[in-house]
C-alpha cells in the first residue's frame, strides 16, 4: 500500500514538472511588443526584457533596449510591422499611444495590457501584473516588495515636515506645467510638497510667468534631457523676486527618472524630495 502512495506522489511530482518545464519554454518563446519606454523598463525589471521584439523611439533603458526594432513613435505606430512580428502580448500606453493605432491593433485580436499609472502604487500593481502574463511572478513579487519598502522609507522621511511650494517646469516656451491629476503632482505630494497649480483640472496646463511669479513657488523644478537645460534656467535670472530664484532653489533634475513610470521612479522620487527638501 505505502509503495502505490509512493509511487502516486512521485507521478505527481513528474507531471507537476513537467508542467513548469511547458510553462517555462512557452514563457521563453514569448514575443512581446512594448509601446512605450515605460514598459520597456518594466519588462527589463522583470527578466522579460529578452522576449521584447518591437517598441517605440525613446525606449533606450536599459543599454540594451537600444537593440530592439522600432515600430512607431509619438505620430503612431506602424501597423503593418508590429504584425509581421507576431507578437503573443503587446503592452501599451492608452495615454501615450494613439486611439486610432489601438483601436486598430484590437480589432485585430491580439493581446494587449494597458499601462497608464498615475501613482507610484499603480506602477507596483502594473509589475505584478506583467509579471504574471510573462510567467515572471516571482522576479516580481521580489521587485515590488522591494520598491515598496524604498517608497514607504522616503515617504516616512518627508511625511512630517514642512509642506514647501513646489512649480514644476515642465516645459519653458511656452510655459507648461502639471496639473492635480498629473504623475507628478503625486510624487510632489509624495515629498510633502504642494504643486502650485494643483488646483488646475488640466492635466498640463500651458500657465502664465506672471501667474507663477504671483504665486511665489519656494523651489522650482526642472526636468531635462540632454542639451535642454540652459533656456530653461536661464530665463528666471531676471525675476529675483520670486523665492526659489532668490534663494537659489532651481533644481535640474533628470526627467526620465521622474517622467517614466518604472522601477526608476523611485529614484527619481527620491531626487525630487531632496531637492523639495532645501527649502525647509
Amino acid at each position: 500500500m505505502r509503495s502505490f502512495i509512493l509511487i502516486g506522489l512521485f507521478m505527481q511530482v513528474l507531471l507537476l514538472n513537467q508542467a513548469y518545464a511547458e510553462q517555462k519554454s512557452n514563457n521563453d518563446n514569448l514575443r512581446i511588443i512594448a509601446l512605450a519606454p515605460h514598459a520597456v523598463e518594466m519588462l527589463y525589471a522583470l527578466g522579460a526584457g529578452k522576449n521584447i521584439v518591437g517598441t517605440v523611439e525613446y525606449a533606450d533603458y536599459p543599454e540594451a533596449a537600444k537593440t530592439i526594432r522600432r515600430i512607431g513613435n509619438y505620430a503612431g505606430i506602424q501597423i503593418e510591422q508590429l504584425v509581421a512580428l507576431k507578437p503573443d502580448l503587446i503592452v501599451a500606453w492608452k495615454s501615450g499611444n494613439r486611439a486610432e493605432d489601438l483601436a486598430k491593433i484590437e480589432s485585430l485580436g491580439f493581446p494587449i495590457y494597458y499601462t497608464s499609472p498615475q501613482t507610484i502604487n499603480e506602477v507596483f500593481t502594473d509589475l505584478a501584473n506583467l509579471g504574471e502574463k510573462t510567467g515572471q511572478i516571482n522576479e516580481a513579487k521580489e521587485i515590488v516588495a522591494e520598491l515598496k519598502t524604498e517608497y514607504s522609507k522616503i515617504k516616512q522621511r518627508y511625511n512630517n515636515k514642512r509642506k514647501v511650494k513646489v512649480f514644476y517646469q515642465l516645459w519653458h516656451d511656452p510655459t507648461r506645467t502639471i496639473g492635480k491629476d498629473s504623475w507628478i503632482n503625486s510624487m510632489i505630494e509624495d515629498c510633502n510638497g504642494i504643486n502650485i497649480f494643483s488646483d488646475t483640472d488640466a492635466g498640463y496646463p500651458l500657465v502664465a510667468f506672471e501667474t507663477v511669479v504671483v504665486k511665489n513657488p519656494e523651489v522650482i523644478i526642472i526636468p531635462h534631457h540632454s542639451g535642454e537645460q540652459g533656456a530653461k534656467v536661464d530665463i528666471w535670472k531676471k525675476w529675483q523676486e520670486v523665492d526659489a530664484v532668490k534663494n537659489d532653489r532651481l533644481s535640474v533634475l533628470n526627467g526620465d527618472l521622474l517622467h517614466r513610470f518604472s522601477p526608476r521612479a523611485i529614484e527619481g522620487l527620491s531626487k525630487l524630495c531632496g531637492a523639495i527638501d532645501t527649502a525647509r
